[in-house]
């Protein structure tokens, strides 16, 4: 197909953004050379505004594609700013505009929202933009052009006219500043003309041909691109200029900051998974202590590196939760709720120890600044806070590696290897404490190689190794699709997998809570329900035990439709016990049922009945005929109710009992029931008038008569008088 693809349209985006970029890095903005760089810069925005509304309209997940942008907003925050250093002030990257637009999108598409939500909503994201976004309101504007406008002709007129209507507005407001001076930026009225040439995208967007082209490029390749050409332009920039000691020892612990990052990244990315939520904690837990670190050694007051102390033991308290529940997950462990608690009420303790430390002298008895190269360093002075915190770090510690230790023994294969990846990771931390008592770093505090040493491996573990996206989670997601129900509990009792299939069963059960809450469940994997019958539909419900490193981890239940399979079984008990022409029980089940019944203490009465003429309906109408007029009496004896166990004896011949029924005006009621009904349905028939019914009925009035064949006798020799008696008649012994 003709025209530019989105790869090709995105691929012109990403080297017009470098070439702008380069243009700021490296040349005189007043320069030809300068002033064309950045004209070609301002392709970029516009294509990818067009994108960004593209990909809200497309995605199947609004809230993810939302999640996606701001967690590469922030990913971009610190190469942003090494490379433009002081240029932008406070103001955000672009993926940054890109977010509030997408933003401004769902709320303006959300149905719940009311007008009045809209306006107070969409005014505040405009006020977060003008007030912090680096390229101000003009980005929103053009996704809301390029998601709303229906045809590119009017999406062409909306773009200049914003355009033209933005240059407009800020050579009065230069003109304005010379006057009033509400703004420190001195610039001349023509010191922003290049932005006419935000123009200039339409004339390739007007070639998208509405392809995806080859994806040669990868679906996060631009998020990813963003950040990494801000650190190389600016790890050139430092060449160029030159780099002290200090400003290496910096980039070091930036560098590893957005490593962390960049793995926090990855977990966030990765589809849902039993380990994803200890794994984004601890990872957080290291980008929080990292930051915490980098305002350390870049704060020049007591108070800053008060805050930066603060920050870093919170992220470390935050780790040694992480660890006890990544490790749990890793191992397969249920670790008790007291432990948790424990841990919690332990950090709460820690911080207010620090917080209030400068009062009481718990934590640290001194705290104070020593200038020295290459940057001033606080000067600690400890006390018994600070011992009780290294032990408490030192049993958790300890605690989570002898787990691991368990757990490497007890596993094999590809879980061995990613138990003993992590348990690495966890020692990792500790490690530049060991290099700095050797006295190499002259004293100075490593952590960034221990911090990116410790995600690399997790990272490692995740994807290497697969616990994320391993054949066990993949078989995961496939349960979860299947049409059977399975749920999955510890040791405890508690819920640790459920697929959908099994919720519709039992309502909305989730996980975490005990699965005993609910009777039925608590008796299926106690034994007591074998089958379970839910919207005419029969399930057998399988319990199997889960066992995991020679220890039984918990339960499965598997719930199984057997639904057809008993219908089977069903046919091929009709087929045994039915009579094929009428539907109702042969003589031999019939026997089998009602000496059944009697030895349990049942009475009732047995009916014989006998179609009187019938012969003569064969040989006038034939022997189909004769079987219609049969099997429309089976349906007869099968409509009367529960209480009525029926059987065609042979030929002509039927019987029937009526449990718990001796009185005469009972039993003549059946009689005149089964009479009438076969009537209505013989009226249609030609020999209607030819058939007719009678009756033997024989009574259980004693103990001693509850003997089917003294029973059957007694009804045999009732139904000849009945014969002899008239047609339709009955005769009650």
């Amino acid at each position: 197909m003709k025209g530019l693809n989105r790869t090709q349209l995105k691929m012109i985006a990403i080297c017009a953004m470098v070439c702008d970029h380069v243009a700021w890095g490296f040349v005189e903005f007043w320069s030809p050379l300068g002033q064309i760089m950045h004209i070609i810069g301002r392709f970029t925005i516009p294509i990818m505004c067009f994108f960004v509304a593209e990909g809200f309209r497309h995605t199947s997940s609004r809230r993810g594609y939302i999640k996606r942008m701001a967690l590469f907003s922030v990913v971009t925050m610190i190469p942003f700013y090494l490379f433009f250093g002081e240029m932008y002030e406070y103001r955000q990257n672009i993926i940054f505009d890109y977010l509030l637009g997408v933003l401004l999108l769902a709320v303006l598409e959300n149905q719940r929202f009311r007008i009045w939500h809209k306006v107070i909503l969409a005014a505040v994201l405009f006020g977060v933009s003008a007030t912090i976004g680096g390229w101000v309101i003009m980005p929103m504007l053009y996704i809301l052009v390029f998601y709303y406008a229906k045809n590119f002709r009017t999406q062409a007129k909306w773009v200049i006219g914003l355009t033209v209507t933005l240059e407009i507005f800020l050579i009065v407001a230069v003109e304005l500043n010379r006057v009033w001076h509400f703004s420190h930026y001195d610039w001349p009225w023509y010191d922003k003309l290049y932005f006419l040439g935000f123009m200039l995208p339409l004339l390739v967007l007007r070639k998208y041909n509405g392809e995806k082209g080859k994806d040669v490029i990868g679906k996060y390749f631009f998020y990813l691109f963003y950040p990494a050409h801000f650190l190389i332009l600016a790890a050139i920039k430092v060449l160029i200029q030159g780099c002290t000691i200090y400003q290496i020892y910096v980039g070091l612990h930036v560098i590893a900051l957005i490593v962390c990052l960049e793995v926090l990244l990855l977990v966030f990315c990765a589809k849902p998974s039993r380990g994803q939520s200890a794994t984004l904690l601890l990872v957080l837990s290291g980008c929080i202590y990292t930051f915490g670190f980098l305002v350390e050694i870049t704060s020049g007051n007591v108070g800053g590196f008060y805050a930066a102390t603060l920050m870093q033991y919170f992220g470390e308290c935050l780790l040694m939760l992480a660890f006890t529940m990544f490790m749990a997950e890793m191992c397969h462990r249920e670790i008790p709720a007291f432990i948790y608690a424990m841990e919690g009420v332990c950090s709460v303790f820690i911080m207010w120890m620090l917080l209030t430390t400068r009062e009481n002298h718990i934590f640290y008895t001194y705290i104070g600044i020593k200038d020295e190269a290459p940057f001033p360093r606080l000067v600690l002075e400890r006390g018994w806070g600070f011992t009780a915190f290294i032990i408490y770090m030192a049993v958790i510690c300890v605690g989570c590696i002898a787990m691991c230790t368990i757990g490497i023994i007890k596993s094999k294969g590809v879980e061995r290897k990613r138990i003993l990846c992590t348990t690495i990771a966890i020692a990792c931390p500790w490690l530049p404490n060991v290099v700095r008592a050797t006295g190499i770093t002259g004293g100075y505090e490593v952590p960034c190689f221990g911090i990116m040493g410790a995600v690399i491996l997790v990272g490692l573990a995740l994807t290497r190794y697969g616990y994320f996206d391993s054949i066990s989670m993949a078989g995961e997601n496939a349960l979860s699709h299947g049409q059977e129900g399975i749920m999955v509990i510890n040791n405890n009792q508690v819920i640790t997998y459920v697929n959908k299939r099994m919720q519709e069963m039992f309502g909305q059960v989730t996980l975490k809570q005990s699965a005993y809450k609910n009777e039925t469940l608590k008796e299926i994997f106690e034994g007591r329900i074998k089958t379970l019958e839910r919207k005419d539909r029969i399930y057998e419900m399988r319990v199997e035990p889960l066992s995991e490193g020679g220890y039984i981890q918990g339960q499965m239940l598997w719930m199984l439709d057997i639904t057809e399979q008993h219908k089977l079984l069903m046919k091929i008990s009709d087929l045994a016990h039915k009579d094929s022409l009428t539907g109702i029980y042969n003589r031999s089940y019939f026997i089998t049922l009602l000496e059944e019944y009697l030895a349990q203490g049942g009475g009732g009465s047995l009916f014989m009945m006998d179609l009187n003429h019938f012969r003569q309906v064969n040989d006038r109408f034939g022997h189909q005929a004769g079987d219609s007029i049969l099997a429309k009496f089976g349906e007869v004896l099968s409509e009367l109710g529960n209480e009525v166990i029926s059987c065609r004896i042979g030929g002509d011949e039927f019987c029937l009992f009526y449990k718990e029924a001796i009185d005469v005006k009972e039993l003549e009621g059946m009689a005149e029931k089964i009479l009438q009904d076969f009537q209505r349905k013989m009226d249609t028939q030609k020999y209607g008038d030819i058939v007719s019914v009678s009756f033997g009925i024989a009574r259980i009035l004693e103990a001693s008569e509850k003997d089917f064949g003294k029973l059957y006798s007694n009804a045999d020799k009732a139904l000849y008088v009945a014969k002899n008696r008239s047609k339709n008649a009955w005769y009650i012994l």
